[in-house]
């Protein structure tokens, strides 16, 4: 909720330092009289009015559309600077306002209506804030601290709580309110479940590892990563992301087995990219490219080149952006998922990089046709395909698809307005999303041939 949201805003911190204070200085004024410790009042007061400032406020025009995320994963917050800050944010609500009170237990409850008031108010306000289920979490665990340091200290220091009459009309109050609330998110707010609302997370040091090694084993130790992430994915599936000095590489997780490097070619920056030993010429040509390809394979990615068909072509046909040279893998009419891309830029360096080592798996008979794969993706887009819908070129891939490894013909076609893609198992003619395969949805099977600059 906090980061970077009022990076030069410095106004509104002003403005939210002063109602603050004047809040403050209000309930001051008024308690002074009253009730004893008018100053832990006045600064109970003041956290509040600051936290419902620093909650409310946007930069941007207000979305009529009421949502409100709600996150499976509870612990997600605690592992994110933005949870974390969070949480710290409401400590001293908690803490202050047992101190003024002297009644935890009306403070253990308001440790939640509170930020339960706040998101609903995000969700249900034009206000452009987002309502989110981990923002509730973490604010009311961490008023729920200050509440128990609280207690503590009122203990050890005395002195006379709210009276039982105030604090059953503020119990009631708070129920109507929850109730309320309650009410108004299920019958307006559009509620979304999910697994976990921050795609990306810190990686653990098994993950740094594993990034690691593959960086060191590609390039030989050149370069050194200073920065990760993990990305999760679908089916507890994710990526590990580690940035460098000079580019950046990207590992799937657990599997390990789609390793990506991208760094800037010559004709964006020169000398970036990896320098392959022994190759020192410029690509002129596509037998040059070829050599200087092979130079790399050999020496970091032997595997690569077994067995295996290797294709050259140019970046761009019209302009010296270097060479792409991939090498691939079949069984008969097979596509097996072996992959290896590399590009060649101008210099003669290796600027972009896809790994896929997957041994060559046992894969069962075709039984299914091309034709007869055509005619079931028709009857299951029947509705959808039209007269100047555009086939593209099926492939025959071997994929793991439900723990066991598949030859699908891949297909894809285009209608006059979208674009429609599907697996057929080329074993048993079952028709297979592409989304549950999966299959990079771009339209075109064919990108599991062609090289890296058209598979993304």
């Amino acid at each position: 909720m906090l980061t970077a949201v009022f990076q030069g805003h410095g106004l509104f911190i002003a403005f939210a330092i002063l109602i603050s204070c004047i809040a403050g200085a209000a309930i001051f004024a008024a308690a002074r009289t009253r009730c004893a410790r008018p100053l832990t009042w006045a600064l109970w007061a003041a956290c509040v009015t600051a936290t419902i400032a620093l909650t409310m406020w946007t930069t941007t025009p207000g979305d009529e559309s009421a949502s409100c995320t709600i996150n499976r994963d509870i612990f997600e917050p605690f592992r994110h600077t933005q949870g974390q800050l969070n949480f710290a944010m409401l400590v001293p609500f908690g803490l202050l306002g047992t101190l003024a009170t002297r009644r935890p237990g009306l403070m253990v409850g308001l440790s939640f209506i509170f930020p339960a008031a706040i998101e609903t108010t995000q969700a249900l306000a034009p206000i452009s804030r987002a309502c989110d289920t981990s923002d509730l979490v973490a604010n009311g665990l961490g008023a729920l601290l200050g509440t128990a340091i609280g207690a503590v200290l009122a203990r050890l220091r005395g002195g006379t709580p709210l009276t039982r009459s105030t604090t059953r009309k503020a119990f009631v109050s708070a129920g109507v309110l929850a109730c309320v609330m309650g009410t108004a998110m299920y019958t307006f707010a559009n509620l979304a479940l999910v697994d976990r609302t921050e795609p990306n997370s810190p990686v653990t040091a098994g993950q740094q590892s594993a990034i690691d090694a593959r960086l060191k084993d590609a390039f030989g130790g050149a370069y050194r990563a200073e920065n990760y992430s993990f990305t999760s994915g679908e089916n507890d599936m994710g990526t590990i992301t580690a940035i460098f000095k000079e580019g950046m590489a990207e590992l799937s997780w657990p599997d390990q087995k789609e390793f990506t490097v991208s760094m800037p070619p010559a004709d964006i920056e020169t000398g970036k990219a990896f320098a392959v030993p022994g190759a020192h010429i410029r690509p002129s040509d596509e037998k040059k490219a070829l050599s200087i390809a092979e130079a790399y394979a050999s020496q970091f990615a032997p595997w690569g080149l077994k067995d295996s068909k290797v294709n050259v072509s140019r970046v761009d046909e019209e302009t010296d952006l270097g060479w792409l040279v991939y090498w691939r893998r079949w069984d008969g009419e097979v596509l097996l998922p072996m992959r290896l891309d590399l590009r060649i830029d101008s210099a003669g360096r290796v600027s972009d990089l896809i790994e896929r080592n997957i041994s060559d798996p046992k894969i069962p008979t075709v039984r299914v046709t091309k034709e007869e794969a055509w005619e079931i993706f028709k009857k299951n887009f029947n509705d959808e395909i039209d007269k100047k819908s555009e086939k593209g070129e099926p492939i025959l891939l071997a994929q793991y698809r439900n723990g066991q490894w598949r030859t699908d013909w891949l297909l894809s076609t285009r209608t006059s307005s979208y674009a429609l893609e599907a697996a057929i198992d080329a074993t048993d003619g079952s028709f297979n999303d592409p989304v549950q395969v999966p299959l990079r949805r771009s339209a075109d099977a064919n990108q599991y041939i062609e090289p890296l600059s058209t598979s993304g």
